[in-house]
């Protein structure tokens, strides 16, 4: 290429006509595919990254296109479903009029998502935390997650996970959930004001469950029903402030579970 361009555009204009129409349509697929990715050149080649984190990219050779994957594994991991296409290690190659079928490449660029999510320092658990209780599918919906309580929710998922090294996590009932045996607790990620939790017994009906007894000297607890209550831990330094009884709470709340 002549001129070494700064972005995906200046990238484009570059490749032939019949390159660019097909870059362009990938270009619009892997922005569906990972709306969060920022676009941007590297190594010379059109590229999206998560986090300052390579994803995907792709690019044009003298008589075919290409899609890079970023990683020395993926295609080796999708090769019985590459087989009509011309691969390398870390390349697969197209011609424009015959493009990656959309179902394959999500399964690429959700491959490599699920790669960023893993080595990502926040699905590392801090110290103190068993690798087993943290899960990559709570830490990529905290990533991913819009709201105004951002901070407040993730401390307030270490303190649980902090508990015990019994509880573990996942994502139940579409919010990031805490279980031992089964889930008991539920982040209402709706409220925009103030962390709030619904601490239950899981999701199978209970025979003869006697009410729970549990010291609230806060009032952090409003009890829906015998065995399910609302917690409302406020935000900012309420959090810290009421975590010593919210603490109480829990390591109360899991010997029902």
């Amino acid at each position: 290429m002549p001129a070494k361009p700064k972005n995906i555009d200046e990238y484009l204009a570059l490749v032939t006509a019949e390159q660019r129409a097909a870059l362009e349509k990938l270009r619009k697929q892997i922005h569906a595919l990972a709306p969060e990715a920022e676009e941007c050149i590297n190594y010379g080649i059109a590229a999206f990254r998560l986090d300052g984190k390579s994803l995907v990219g792709f690019g044009a050779g003298a008589n075919h296109c290409t899609f890079f994957p970023m990683s020395g594994h993926t295609v080796a991991q999708f090769q019985n479903e590459l087989k009509g296409f011309e691969t390398s290690k870390g390349a697969i190659r197209f011609q424009p009029n015959k493009p990656l079928p959309l179902a394959l490449l999500r399964k690429l660029v959700n491959a490599r998502l699920t790669d960023l999510v893993s080595s990502s320092k926040a699905a590392k658990p801090r110290k103190g935390l068993a690798a087993s209780q943290t899960d990559t599918g709570v830490v990529e919906f905290l990533r991913k997650l819009k709201h105004p309580l951002k901070k407040d929710l993730e401390a307030v998922r270490e303190i649980i996970l902090g508990v015990s090294p019994k509880i573990g996590e996942g994502i139940k009932w579409s919010a990031p959930s805490f279980r031992t045996t089964e889930y008991f607790a539920t982040m209402n990620v709706r409220d925009r004001d103030k962390v709030q939790l619904i601490f239950h017994l899981g999701a199978k009906v209970k025979d003869n469950t006697k009410k729970i007894q549990i010291a609230d000297p806060k009032g952090l607890m409003k009890w829906l029903a015998a065995d399910r209550c609302l917690i409302s831990l406020g935000a900012g330094k309420e959090i810290q402030a009421n975590r010593k009884p919210f603490e109480a709470i829990v390591r109360k709340w899991i010997t029902y579970v």
